[in-house]
């Protein structure tokens, strides 16, 4: 019998961006605004101070899942920590524009951080973004922002996210470090060696999630609409990802037609469907988790969504 491992690694940025990533296509958007991003920049610019960077202490900005992808080799879906993993890669564009902008030498690390090739076994090489986005959602806003190109039209709120969150990162580096490219390599310098995630990796996908729920069951910056989803994933098995990730697109979208928000919406199902008087919205994902043998959402995931 094969032991499933799971294995936690302290790494910095530099560490994290010599690898590959993928954010799968049931993942949630990219929701951080402009208020995250720069609290962020802000907290990192903070604690490499004024000392050198030798002397900078470093700085720890929490956890990523992770688990091989099965569509495509040497590449690691990320299953939690997609918020965060996004706005740095992000941040490392805008460090390259922002240097661009100011006529300094290109940083080749910077460079191979962004973007880098790979050579299979029969000495095939194919080029590949350190970060995609396979949510339908992103469009292509994160490879323009890789690519050095504007967006252009952002026609979906992710989009517009990505957009603003590059906006900020350029505004956050000019107004932190002038015109001197010297203090902005530094800064990056910093960023690069200093701070700091532990990437947990998995076997494989249901571990990864199981992981994710451990991590976010207490609600700290997830609701219970995401959890929940999470939950449904984590009881299905990967090759039905597609039917069950159209059937809780088809949920949401019915929720927002009727301008409804999707939390209260739950809320009043379980009061109307269940024997429960009431209940509080950061209660419903603990009541869903603990009503299997009720709901039945281990059996059939998809069949719970349309139930």
């Amino acid at each position: 019998m094969t032991v499933q491992r799971i294995e936690s690694k302290d790494c910095s940025i530099k560490d994290l961006f010599h690898q590959f990533y993928a954010v799968p296509d049931y993942q949630r958007e990219y929701v951080w605004g402009p208020e995250e991003v720069e609290q962020l920049l802000s907290d990192i610019r903070g604690e490499m101070g004024e000392a050198s960077n030798p002397e900078a202490p470093e700085y720890f900005i929490g956890s990523i899942v992770v688990c091989p992808s099965n569509n495509i080799d040497d590449v690691l879906d990320l299953i939690d920590g997609q918020q965060r993993m996004t706005t740095l890669y992000i941040l490392l564009c805008a460090i390259r524009d922002r240097l661009k902008d100011l006529g300094a030498a290109e940083l080749t690390t910077l460079k191979s951080q962004i973007a880098d090739s790979t050579v299979d076994d029969i000495g095939n090489e194919t080029f590949r973004h350190r970060l995609e986005l396979q949510y339908e959602d992103s469009g292509d806003a994160l490879t323009h922002i890789a690519t050095g190109r504007p967006i252009g039209n952002a026609t979906t709120t992710s989009m517009n996210n990505m957009a603003v969150a590059h906006h900020v990162a350029k505004k956050f580096l000019a107004a932190e470090f002038d015109e001197d490219p010297n203090a902005l390599r530094a800064f990056y310098g910093y960023l690069t060696n200093k701070v700091k995630l532990i990437r947990i990796q998995t076997e494989d996908v249901a571990k990864a999630l199981k992981i994710f729920e451990t991590i976010n069951d207490r609600g700290v910056g997830l609701n219970s609409m995401d959890l929940l989803k999470n939950l449904l994933f984590m009881k299905t098995a990967p090759d039905k990802f597609d039917k069950l990730k159209a059937s809780w697109k088809e949920l949401q979208d019915v929720i927002y037609d009727m301008r409804e928000k999707p939390l209260r919406f739950l809320r009043y199902f379980i009061v109307s469907r269940y024997n429960v008087d009431i209940i509080r919205e950061d209660e419903i994902y603990g009541w869903f988790s603990s009503r299997d043998s009720e709901i039945g959402y281990s059996k059939d995931p998809k069949l719970s969504l349309e139930s």
